[in-house]
């Protein structure tokens, strides 16, 4: 089952960020192992709560496997350090819907 890789970053100092190369590099590791990225620190606007929303990035992958084999490989193990080391993140997954399941929901036949 296809999942989104969910992050949400917070940059002590975005131009050490930018200087990191982690922008560039970070990136190109996921497409590597399939990952797409769908938002990647687009414009947001707080609809209810308070949720402390910074960078937020947002990359599908086609398994959880896939998924780790990117998080866990040596390509973005020195990217991730650098993410570490400047940037403090919350990150999990999520299990996206298949077309048979957002169908359900649009006609009303889920459980």
């Amino acid at each position: 089952m296809a999942i989104i890789a969910v992050a949400n970053i917070k940059i002590a100092d975005l131009e050490q960020y930018k200087k990191s190369g982690y922008l560039e590099q970070a990136g190109k590791t996921a497409t590597m192992y399939g990952g797409t990225y769908i938002v990647r620190a687009g414009g947001s606007s707080v609809i209810e709560g308070t949720p402390k929303i910074e960078r937020v990035i947002m990359i599908e992958f086609a398994s959880k496997e896939r998924f780790f084999d990117w998080y866990n490989s040596p390509e973005y193990a020195p990217w991730k350090k650098v993410r570490h080391a400047l940037a403090e993140s919350d990150m999990f997954i999520i299990e996206k819907l298949t077309d048979e399941q957002q169908n359900d929901i649009a006609q009303g036949t889920s459980s």
